[in-house]
């Protein structure tokens, strides 16, 4: 696990491809050596799009967002809400809730612990990255990046960001799962972008337009 931290924590934010520069004839690897065998279906840096939560007043910019659906089972409370990307199994809860007047990002954090039990724990051995991001407006958020053993040879992932607002705190949790290390930095890297865009909704987009006036 160290070693998938060391890989994916430094260009997290600037991945990009690298050709080699020439071919070198070689032997095979050894079997433990070789890539990763491609992930079926991966997330992809295009046809962003905005999803809203109207009954918690709040709106974020997900890649692929068409394909972000209601997770299926028992609806959602005003204050809480399931969305899954079914091609690759990522989920996404976003939760709001009334607070003391000035909480503090660490209080919220631990009122989220609270009501999540599979909330992984960052530490030194799974941490890839964390930063504090003013959004959405009126609140401090702090964005967790972590990457996480899963079922034999997958590895998976959690992206947390804990907001605190007057009066209010705010929670994202996405969790993902693959097949290879390079396919789990982009999925991070993309839902660090997408939970460092959060934002609220306006009035008018929560109430409804008047009627028109018969004449």
């Amino acid at each position: 696990m160290r070693a998938i931290i060391r890989w994916l924590g430094a260009p997290l934010l600037t991945l990009t491809a690298c050709a080699p520069s020439a071919v070198v004839s070689a032997p095979a690897p050894p079997p433990s050596a070789r890539a990763a065998p491609l992930e079926a279906s991966t997330l992809q840096d295009r046809d962003w799009g905005v999803v809203r939560a109207p009954a918690m007043g709040l709106k974020l910019a997900l890649p692929e967002a068409k394909a972000w659906l209601p997770a299926s089972g028992p609806a959602g409370s005003s204050a809480s809400l399931e969305l899954r990307h079914e091609p690759t199994s990522t989920s996404l809860v976003v939760r709001r809730w009334r607070a003391s007047r000035l909480p503090r990002v660490d209080a919220c954090e631990a009122e989220l612990r609270a009501r999540t039990a599979d909330l992984a724990l960052a530490d030194e051995s799974n941490l890839v990255a964390r930063r504090d991001v003013r959004v959405p407006a009126g609140f401090l958020t702090r964005i967790t990046l972590v990457a996480l053993p899963a079922a034999a040879t997958r590895v998976a992932g959690q992206a947390v960001a804990v907001g605190a607002g007057v009066g209010e705190c705010l929670a994202l949790v996405a969790h993902t799962e693959c097949a290879g290390e390079a396919e789990l930095a982009e999925r991070l890297r993309l839902l660090d972008v997408a939970l460092a865009h959060v934002r609220l909704t306006q009035v008018e987009d929560r109430v409804p337009a008047p009627a028109p006036i018969s004449r």
